[in-house]
């Protein structure tokens, strides 16, 4: 895997972000297709459906990255794999010892100073009020862990630091689904912060316009992600990670929903219109490649 550090955890403290960011780049590079590598076959595959029409259809099982993604994570030093909080399934749980100066805010009722601070700091939309106000009043009310460094000089004051002893809680969502899926994601994560089972999160998505499946399926990226203002939807400390394949070969095996990998059989035979060969898929599915 190539793997890219997308968003840094802002206000996590460096050596457990550090630690954190670690463990999901080795998760990542766990996922092979070979003995080194993670190679993706990106042809461009069809399917004749019920209703006669030819269209794109998906020859990499996205549960082949997914589910090595959980057990990998679940073999980590204080990490589970897929795991469920409060009705809340997701793909991964990391736990780590923290003893550490932390800071909390003196009088909360300053906390909307320190947000408007930060927000003409940085120059940011007085808008983002709305993401920061719970992500802030989570840091420094509810929780100390956090650190002030990214937060104006000017409000230094208003913090009193204090010495953590604690097991910092992250969320892990890894998002191979739409677009649409990946800010159910990041929306769940945001949830499990602000209700208290977690103290940070960290979303795994595409790094770049996936050419692991169709374009028309819409799968999220960062690149996508980014041109919808997913920042401006972020209501937590949270770390995001992204992946791409090591090389896409389009002699490589595909990725199978059963967790390995498999090759399209030729029928020795075309289609009606005479455009595409046959093959034969998984489960015996009719799979079209344009002659």
């Amino acid at each position: 895997m190539i793997v890219t550090l997308e968003r840094t955890g802002d206000f996590i403290p460096d050596e457990v972000s550090n630690d954190i960011v670690a463990i999901v780049t080795d998760t990542l590079n766990g996922i092979k297709t070979t003995d080194t590598e993670f190679i993706i076959n990106d042809k461009l595959c069809f399917k004749t459906q019920t209703n006669g029409k030819v269209t794109p259809c998906v020859t990499n099982s996205a549960t082949f990255i997914s589910s090595k993604f959980q057990s990998l994570l679940s073999e980590k030093n204080g990490c589970k794999g897929e795991t469920k909080i409060n009705g809340q399934s997701f793909d991964g749980f990391i736990q780590r010892s923290y003893n550490h100066v932390g800071y909390k805010i003196i009088d909360r009722n300053n906390l909307l100073e320190v947000i408007f601070s930060y927000i003409a700091e940085n120059k940011l939309k007085d808008a983002m009020v709305h993401t920061l106000f719970p992500k802030f009043y989570g840091m420094y009310v509810e929780r100390g862990c956090f650190n002030i460094s990214n937060l104006p000089i000017s409000t230094h004051c208003l913090f009193q630091e204090e010495i953590v002893t604690s097991h910092f809680r992250v969320g892990v969502e890894f998002e191979t689904g739409n677009v649409a899926s990946s800010f159910r994601a990041i929306n769940k994560l945001g949830i499990l912060y602000q209700q208290g089972f977690i103290d940070a999160g960290v979303f795994v998505t595409s790094a770049s316009r996936p050419r692991i499946w169709p374009t028309s399926n819409r799968n999220g990226s960062f690149p996508e992600l980014i041109n919808r203002d997913y920042e401006n939807q972020i209501s937590l400390p949270l770390i995001c990670i992204g992946f791409s394949p090591d090389k896409y070969d389009q002699s490589a095996p595909f990725l199978s929903r059963s967790g390995d990998t498999y090759n399209l059989v030729s029928l020795n035979k075309m289609d009606p219109t005479g455009i595409y060969r046959v093959y034969q898929g998984q489960n015996n599915e009719e799979i079209l490649i344009p002659e």
